[in-house]
């Protein structure tokens, strides 16, 4: 031992000699940072990186949806007409008072609801129906899937164009049939007429939809577990109470969300009535969405068309809220 060092206490143990025979320093206790205290969780750290790769797409749908919601916004509060595009004022909710004080609105949201309603009860019960004949074996049952997706493949811009083609009142085909049939005297002019305007470009927007309905349902009916028809078939149980018991409470997610998706797409299918009508005769095809647009490209008056698309927006949140609740929530909240 060296000369002046203490002894150790007895049963202590002697620190480790250094490289020239010199006892090594004891460790000094660890302190524990800040960044130690707060590390975070796996889970969490996960889910940082994630948003982190996420940052050119977040700025690039900032720049693309999120800054122009906020500008329609701002332009519904404003006096905006684009012939006189120095004369930009806030006039607050004029541009609003305007729209609920337009007869022509009322006009083209009852027709909105109408075309709504119509189109998504048609839709997703012939939907439903035809994914439930398809879901059977049957001979040829790949061939009669393909050709269901046809009318939902056609581009929206063309199957208007043939749509408005074949109701044309002196050389469509819906009219040479029908007269060949007996079912009319005369050639009559389908988008022409108040009467028959909105049933015949319903029609249309009913053959183009209803494929993406019996695809969702499709998709939902071969996810169902097999075993449970087995158990009901050994049970004696009919097709039609396999259905009832079985079949359509289990699809009910399926069918909400295939619901909340046509409505949505539904209301904002403006080619089909532009395309085939522009909204007419008289207002009895306008929608809120064809009302918005005339405003902004007949008009000129982008006030009263941004007012009129942020009263769409609102209307359409619900829905899209829905959607992404019961998307979150899963069959948890079924």
């Amino acid at each position: 031992m060296l000369p002046g060092r203490s002894r150790p206490a007895p049963g202590a143990r002697e620190p480790a000699a250094g490289p020239l025979g010199v006892a090594a320093p004891p460790p000094r206790p660890t302190r524990t940072t800040a960044s130690a205290r707060f590390r975070l969780r796996p889970a969490a750290r996960e889910r940082l990186l994630g948003y982190r790769h996420l940052r050119p797409t977040i700025v690039v749908m900032g720049l693309v949806i999120v800054y122009p919601v906020f500008r329609g916004v701002l332009i519904s509060f404003q006096s905006f007409r684009l012939t006189r595009p120095g004369e930009i004022d806030f006039i607050g909710f004029g541009n609003y008072a305007a729209v609920f004080g337009d007869p022509v609105v009322w006009t083209a949201a009852s027709n909105t609801a109408v075309w709504t309603v119509s189109n998504v009860v048609v839709q997703i019960i012939l939907g439903t129906a035809l994914a439930l004949l398809l879901n059977e074996r049957l001979a040829g049952r790949g061939l009669f899937r393909s050709t269901m997706l046809i009318p939902w493949i056609v581009p929206s811009v063309a199957a208007a164009l043939i749509w408005r083609w074949m109701y044309d009142g002196s050389a469509g085909i819906v009219n040479a049939v029908f007269y060949r049939l007996g079912i009319i005297d005369d050639y009559v002019a389908w988008l022409g007429n108040v009467g028959t305007a909105m049933p015949a470009v319903i029609l249309e927007s009913i053959w183009k939809g209803t494929p993406f309905v019996l695809i969702m349902i499709l998709a939902g009916l071969q996810a169902l577990p097999g075993d449970l028809y087995e158990a009901a078939a050994l049970d004696g149980a009919s097709a039609l109470h396999r259905l009832r018991t079985i079949t359509l409470p289990l699809l009910r997610p399926t069918l909400a969300i295939a619901t909340i998706l046509t409505t949505v797409g539904t209301v904002n299918n403006f080619n089909a009535i532009w395309l085939m009508t522009q909204g007419g005769p008289l207002h009895s095809t306008e929608i809120l969405f064809t009302l918005a647009y005339k405003f902004a490209f007949a008009e000129f008056n982008f006030g009263v068309a941004a007012a009129t698309s942020v009263i769409l927006f609102l209307l359409l949140m619900l829905p899209a809220g829905l959607y992404l609740f019961l998307v979150e929530r899963g069959e948890d909240f079924f």
